[in-house]
């Protein structure tokens, strides 16, 4: 779990973009909604849609820790990739599974499906499934406390119009739409600031098992050695052609 923490803050730079782009359009569109008087769907929207996120920042991460670092442009381009496997895991009960950073790499990178993605599963969390569920409880508790902080703040920003708007709202339900969409913006920061993080916990977790079970360790060594020898092959090819 330390080990994504590490690895989320060495691959955030090519995660910034993309990331804000989807949190900028999915906020957009709850910030309508809210306008139209549907806040009871936007609320929801954004909460609901997690798996979608996570799977694009799960796309970026399980490329960038081998090495390949996609740009934006990559990253859209290859949404099929990605999306399919966030919109089945947000509609499906998978959503509401306590392990969600840590079963999403076996939807999303193994493509496995029915009674073999069930005993997938049930392997790979004989030793793992308690720290999966507790990245889930400590990032609900960090999305807890990093939400109240900033609510908090705009308090001590400003607190006298703070306070009367906050008065003025519980007197005038028709005053809720500006504290709603300041909700929304607050959630979005939290998920912003926080998602990648739990994603690339779990991604971890799932790494380090796969390692205990397949021995992942000794594929990457054998991979490096044949990096290592393709390119000591073709310096040596250059050298023989320029003599």
């Amino acid at each position: 779990m330390d080990l994504g923490v590490m690895v989320m803050r060495r691959l955030w730079p090519i995660i910034f973009f993309p990331w804000l782009i989807l949190m900028s359009a999915t906020l957009a569109f709850v910030i309508f909604a809210e306008y139209q008087g549907y806040w009871w769907f936007a609320s929801l929207f954004m909460w609901w849609l997690k798996p979608v996120y996570e799977s694009m920042i799960l796309h970026i991460i399980s490329r960038g820790i081998f090495g390949e670092y996609l740009t934006t442009s990559d990253v859209f381009s290859s949404s099929g990739q990605w999306l399919k496997t966030g919109i089945l895991t947000t509609i499906l009960w998978w959503r509401l599974s306590p392990s969600r950073s840590f079963n999403m790499p076996v939807h999303l990178l193994e493509g496995l499906d029915g009674a073999a993605r069930k005993k997938r599963l049930d392997v790979l969390h004989r030793a793992t499934g308690s720290h999966a569920l507790g990245v889930t409880v400590i990032g609900i508790h960090f999305e807890y406390v990093l939400a109240m902080t900033l609510y908090i703040l705009l308090f001590f920003i400003a607190p006298d119009t703070s306070t009367e708007y906050f008065n003025s709202m519980l007197e005038d339900a028709s005053d809720q739409t500006l504290w709603l969409i300041t909700g929304s913006v607050i959630y979005a920061l939290t998920l912003f600031i926080l998602e990648p993080f739990y994603v690339a916990t779990g991604f971890m977790l799932y790494l380090n098992r796969r390692t205990q079970l397949e021995g992942w360790d000794i594929e990457l060594d054998f991979r490096k050695l044949a990096k290592r020898l393709e390119d000591s092959h073709g310096t040596f090819v250059k050298e023989n052609t320029r003599a």
